[in-house]
């Protein structure tokens, strides 16, 4: 009788097979040499040796797949590794920064940890934790982490750039602008840190070498750097270039979109879907929340995929009771939550974020819905082959602007944004409890810091000194903020106690309520206002505007429009500078102007959101209708 020489224990691994798996690893040939390592290895024991080549080859393939931004086959082959190895710091990074890419921030700083608890002194774990409590709101466990990483790899510049963004992200903008500076004078040509820079002394209202830096962000956007347009839309650069910034960022955005069956016929009820971090105390929610109440529920069946934080606020309240189902995402990979909302039959995704704040355009990228839409949250191009449509109207994106645009534009038959008209505006407090003057002229600007620019400032100057009784109100931003802008003050020859910070309002109706209180909104160049536009009108205060050459400096514009305010718009800073002394000189008419608005508010055009809602119904069915039909996206108006 043969005895079975195989009695169940581990057999000895195929040494030949290993031989020939190393030697096509070595080559770059890694798919042959993963299938012949499982033959060779298959039933054998798991020695050190063999463990260990088969972590550094499953961590090759995952190398390979991260460099290629195949992010799902990278964090497969890294766990792979894993297995092999699961103390291994270096593959616990890779994990980690496999998960950040794939925008699975909260899983990503877990094993970050993981990996530091192992090797704490290894600067580029300490980045990547950094870069992650970042994207998490953990700003200031981001900056100890990113200055840890720079006092053990103090050469390296992209420590700090990481501190710079962690400081920046606090408003400690003048270490934050050093940061940057220490990271130029490592790597000049460094054009992430340089935009950061120019950033940061947008933020802080530091105009120094502002032409130069100008000059600067148009030449890293020309040359197809891949740096994030946002950065760029409130300083003096050229759609064009603006353009040529978004397509480069969003040619680093890869994923594996998924072919989808298109839907014969019409369906009777369309599934719309809103995704965004901003579903909790935000402009867009203050604007969006109603509108998703009043879409037709005959026609559509309506989403929110949120993945932000879980704020218990009148906001998030709004938006939870006014869509069908609320699906929190945050703690997907880009892939998984692409793959929910594939699951779910959303026929329009429509994104919300665009590249502001903490955007996740993978999970757009991925291609989890046949139409998809940016709409309200970004006022540009995102440049990507991905996003269909842009929402907009003939004022803020004019035939002649398309051609900065890779999204067909549906346009509104008036302005684009809506408003959620639930916010009372209760009476205003006296004046003297915002430190205004009680009967001076009040121009307000309640404009974040980062859009004002040296030639708006040179003509509010102006105008403070045509103008004997004016003072200008602004919102309160950071100590360093309002001390250049008291210094700028001062070198125009206008007294400081002419310039006034107005605290933080804790709620919208607190800021409603005060804005009553200016007699004009002065509104800024290259970026204007968007939200704080509609603020200002929805409180009965006109708003005067330089009607730009961009999406982001006309939305004023077509708001004015809308309300029936066009002569408030002007083409050029000196109409502008006239417009506001004309108004100042003729305050009864003025405060006429005011009392129309008022009166006119609620039936008037600019804020009826029924007919509002209505007009992008259509819109979305118009969309929708060309996709079934197999038709390509193609730029329309909505007949209104």
């Amino acid at each position: 009788m043969n005895k079975n020489r195989h009695s169940g224990g581990p057999s000895a691994p195929d040494m030949r097979k290993l031989s020939d798996a190393l030697a096509l690893a070595q080559k770059g040939e890694l798919g042959r040499a993963v299938a012949l390592f499982e033959q060779a290895t298959r039933g054998a024991a798991l020695t050190p040796q063999i463990a260990g080549f088969g972590r550094d080859l499953q961590a090759a393939v995952g190398n390979a797949a991260f460099g290629s931004q195949r992010y799902d086959d990278a964090l497969i082959a890294f766990e792979r590794a894993r297995h092999y190895d699961p103390h291994h710091p270096g593959i616990l990074l890779n994990i980690g920064n496999t998960l950040f890419r794939m925008g699975a921030h909260d899983r990503a700083a877990g094993t970050l940890e993981q990996a530091r608890s192992l090797h704490p002194a290894s600067p580029d774990t300490l980045l990547s934790l950094s870069a992650a409590l970042f994207q998490l709101g953990r700003l200031a466990e981001a900056e100890r982490l990113a200055r840890q990483a720079a006092a053990v790899a103090p050469s390296a510049p992209a420590v700090w750039f990481n501190l710079g963004t962690a400081l920046k992200g606090q408003d400690k903008l003048a270490t934050a602008a050093e940061a940057y500076r220490r990271a130029l004078r490592i790597a000049p040509q460094n054009p992430t840190a340089a935009v950061g820079l120019i950033q940061t002394k947008q933020r802080s209202c530091d105009w120094s070498s502002f032409d130069d830096d100008a000059a600067m962000l148009e030449a890293i956007a020309s040359q197809g750097v891949p740096v994030q347009a946002s950065m760029m839309l409130s300083h003096r650069v050229s759609a064009r270039s603006l353009l040529a910034a978004a397509q480069a960022h969003a040619r680093t955005i890869r994923s594996k979109p998924v072919r989808l069956k298109t839907k014969p016929g019409k369906a009777d009820v369309a599934t719309i879907a809103y995704l965004s971090n901003d579903f909790r105390q935000h402009p867009v929610a203050q604007l969006l929340a109603e509108v998703l109440a009043l879409h037709d529920r005959s026609r559509f069946r309506v989403l929110a995929y949120s993945y932000g934080p879980d704020e218990d606020g009148v906001e998030r309240r709004r938006i939870r009771e006014g869509v069908d189902r609320f699906i929190d995402i945050g703690s997907l990979t880009a892939e998984a939550a692409a793959e929910t909302i594939r699951r779910d039959g959303v026929d329009i995704l429509i994104d919300l974020k665009g590249y502001t704040g903490h955007p996740r355009p993978h999970i757009l990228a991925a291609r989890p819905a046949p139409v998809q839409v940016q709409f309200l949250g970004y006022p540009g191009t995102m440049g990507a082959p991905w996003i269909d449509y842009i929402v907009a109207d003939p004022i803020a994106l004019p035939p002649e602007l398309e051609d900065g645009f890779t999204e067909a534009v549906a346009r509104m038959p008036r302005c684009f944004l809506p408003r959620d008209r639930r916010y009372e505006v209760p009476p205003p407090p006296p004046r003297s409890a915002c430190g205004l003057p009680a009967d001076g002229f009040v121009l307000a600007c309640f404009n974040n810091a980062y859009k004002i620019t040296p030639e708006i400032w040179a003509v509010w100057m102006a105008l403070l000194h045509k103008i004997p009784d004016a003072v200008l109100w602004f919102a309160r931003t950071t100590a360093e903020t309002e001390q250049n802008l008291l210094q700028a003050a001062r070198s125009a020859g206008v007294a400081t106690d002419r310039v006034v910070f107005a605290p933080w309002a804790p709620t919208l109706e607190d800021h409603l309520s005060r804005l009553q209180n200016a007699d004009l909104m002065l509104d800024t160049l290259h970026y204007g206002a968007h939200t704080t536009a509609s603020d200002a009108l929805w409180a009965g205060l006109p708003v005067v505007t330089c009607l730009g050459h961009t999406l982001q400096s006309r939305i004023a514009a077509s708001l004015l429009h809308t309300a029936g305010l066009p002569d408030f718009v002007r083409e050029s800073l000196a109409g502008y500078e006239d417009t506001v002394l004309h108004w100042a000189n003729n305050r009864a008419a003025l405060e006429a102007v005011r009392k129309r608005l008022r009166a006119e508010r609620d039936g008037g055009p600019l804020f009826d959101m029924n007919a509002y809602t209505r007009s992008l119904d259509q819109a979305l069915l118009t969309m929708l209708d060309r996709q079934r039909r197999g038709l390509p996206p193609a730029t329309f108006t909505v007949v209104g």
